[in-house]
């Protein structure tokens, strides 16, 4: 990878670990903030914040793995398969955080979050059979030489 390539990887990896440390934070006020925040459905409110957090959390490791990887000129293997399928999972569940909060404050915007991330949960997924593809043609080639 090229050096401006690696600079790249290495800004993208310190605003992942600043947006983790902002969740984090937020995880701590949401108690303080919630009589601001939520007039109705309170502990629903409580629990999708907390639910959304925690998926975002995993999901911003996940993609900090897959960028370090690609950063260090590994972009095809199989630990980066397994990244992608998490992430897959992680918008998937954060998909269904999003259902279970519509069902008691509808909005458009929920809708739309909800598209959005069923679209990413489609897009990862896809990735991650790609990227499996390659590693198998990757490791024959490996073994050929």
């Amino acid at each position: 990878m090229k050096n401006s390539g690696k600079k790249t990887a290495g800004a993208l990896s310190i605003i992942l670990l600043i947006c983790m440390g902002i969740i984090i934070a937020l995880f701590a006020a949401t108690p303080f903030l919630a009589k601001y925040m939520f007039s109705l459905y309170v502990v629903q409110n409580l629990l999708f914040c907390y639910t959304a957090g925690a998926l975002s959390l995993w999901f911003l490791y996940e993609l900090r793995k897959l960028i370090l990887s690609v950063r260090d000129g590994n972009p095809f293997v199989r630990r980066n398969v397994t990244s992608l399928k998490r992430l897959s999972l992680a918008l998937a569940l954060l998909m269904a955080d999003f259902i279970f909060i519509f069902c008691f404050v509808p909005s458009i915007s929920k809708l739309l979050c909800i598209a959005l991330l069923l679209l990413g949960t489609l897009c990862a997924r896809v990735l991650a059979f790609l990227i499996e593809r390659a590693a198998e043609y990757r490791e024959e080639i490996d073994l050929t030489v």
